[in-house]
């Protein structure tokens, strides 16, 4: 009776798993993966497809060969790799980057989207809790601060490369 009760309460750890993809073909290999094992009633609880990390994803699942099998019909999955990865090697991949993490005032930028891309500015205030920059156009007659998202500019010049240039001259 007791014995009963311990195999009930048992929870199966799942694992995560690293499968090589080609390059360019992450997200449509999760997807696959997603719908084939579906169909298959496999438990796949999560799928990690990351932008800096190309040709790989993470799987987490509970049967390792039962993926294997999975994978090895899916045209966009190259093999996965032997073992598990530990969640603290993969953690740094689950939170957001901040748009505007790597951007100082006094940057030059040049707008991406919007009414003014293509233009270049000069930043001139971050709201990091917004993830919002105000910049003023360099090519405007008057400097009109506009305040724009972090993802809408691209850095072309930093405020630290003109001051070390200046002070070499």
């Amino acid at each position: 009776m007791q014995n009963a009760i311990d195999e009930d309460s048992y929870e199966e750890k799942s694992n995560i798993f690293t499968i090589k993809t080609q390059v360019g073909k992450e997200q449509n290999t999760a997807d696959l993966i997603n719908s084939r094992a579906q169909k298959s009633k496999m438990d796949i609880p999560a799928i990690l497809v990351t932008p800096e990390l190309r040709g790989y994803i993470f799987v987490e699942g509970f049967d390792e060969e039962h993926l294997k099998n999975v994978i090895k019909t899916i045209s966009y999955a190259r093999n996965m790799l032997d073992g598990e990865i530990p969640i603290d090697q993969i953690e740094h991949f689950l939170t957001p980057a901040s748009a505007v993490a790597k951007i100082t005032e006094g940057d030059t930028v040049e707008m991406v989207a919007g009414p003014f891309r293509g233009e270049k500015a000069k930043i001139t205030h971050i709201d990091y809790s917004k993830e919002e920059i105000t910049v003023e156009l360099l090519d405007s007659m008057v400097p009109i601060p506009i305040t724009v998202r972090g993802e809408q500019v691209r850095v072309i010049k930093r405020k630290d490369e003109d001051e070390s240039k200046g002070g070499e001259s």
